[in-house]
């Protein structure tokens, strides 16, 4: 049996990563499991941050406050994933696992995610929440360091009936469809497969091989437009309707990635979509 993990925080994002989740796990017949984790930090590293530690009694006084904020955080935690499980429940999934965790998130997913074969991650983290198009930075840790696919949900969840797989030949994005392929997960869905780039020998052979990949399945549209990515796939997204995106994750080169962007964060951070992604 498939598993899923579905990552939930105190974000608006919290609900619609229960309904990717659901959605997936009655299509795989895949159980769930609810993550929450819960950050600690540090008093006295706090306080020597400030130059205050060395304040008589003002110590104990913060850790007391530090006490009441984690039975606060994790009483939180514990109404977020019992809420979550409803959801679920309510949903048709029934092989459901909650884990309330204490740590780093981003390590945590990364220790959970070994044990699961997709994770489902909010667009936006509790704390992107206030600027609308940006990129939680967890967020895109968490899809940079994963080694599994990565389901960024939207705010609002729409059953998927039409896809597209921004295909570029790249080993992620071949990735990309030979899961797209196989899985019952996208059975009976609509698939555009695109290729953005111009007329050459070498993208006629990466369309050749993606068609081969579906072979004797209806549905399937292969289309190529010349342009850029990142102003081509929104195009094709409105013009095709689509309601999930699978595409490669960060294929260029983190020091490009750094200068100039990619067009995974642009798709991730200004599209209306919600993006499946594959390393």
């Amino acid at each position: 049996m498939q598993r899923l993990l579905a990552c939930l925080d105190v974000s608006h994002y919290s609900q619609t990563v229960c309904e990717h989740a659901a959605w997936a796990a009655m299509r795989l017949n895949a159980s769930v499991e609810l993550l929450h984790v819960i950050q600690r930090n540090d008093a006295r590293s706090e306080l020597d941050g400030a130059g205050l530690a060395a304040k008589p009694g003002l110590l104990d006084e913060v850790m007391a406050l530090k006490a009441a904020e984690g039975r606060l955080a994790e009483r939180q935690g514990q109404l977020l994933i019992e809420a979550a499980l409803d959801q679920l429940r309510a949903r048709g999934v029934t092989d459901i696992e909650l884990s309330l965790r204490e740590g780093g998130i981003v390590e945590t997913i990364a220790e959970r995610e070994a044990f699961s074969d997709m994770t489902i991650i909010g667009k936006r983290g509790a704390q992107a929440d206030f600027a609308k198009g940006h990129l939680g930075s967890k967020v895109e840790r968490v899809i940079r360091q994963s080694r599994k696919p990565v389901l960024v949900a939207t705010r609002v969840f729409r059953a998927p009936q039409r896809i597209a797989i921004a295909f570029d030949g790249g080993p992620s994005s071949r990735l990309a469809v030979d899961y797209v392929s196989t899985s019952m997960l996208f059975g009976g869905l609509d698939i555009d497969v695109v290729l953005v780039g111009g007329y050459t020998d070498g993208n006629a052979a990466h369309i050749d091989w993606a068609q081969t990949r579906f072979t004797g399945r209806a549905g399937v549209k292969v289309l190529q437009r010349e342009g850029n990515p990142d102003a081509v796939l929104p195009q094709v997204i409105r013009e095709r309707g689509i309601d999930l995106l699978v595409m490669g994750a960060y294929g260029h080169s983190p020091l490009r990635n750094m200068l100039v962007g990619s067009t995974t964060t642009q798709m991730i951070r200004a599209g209306q979509t919600s993006v499946l992604l594959f390393r």
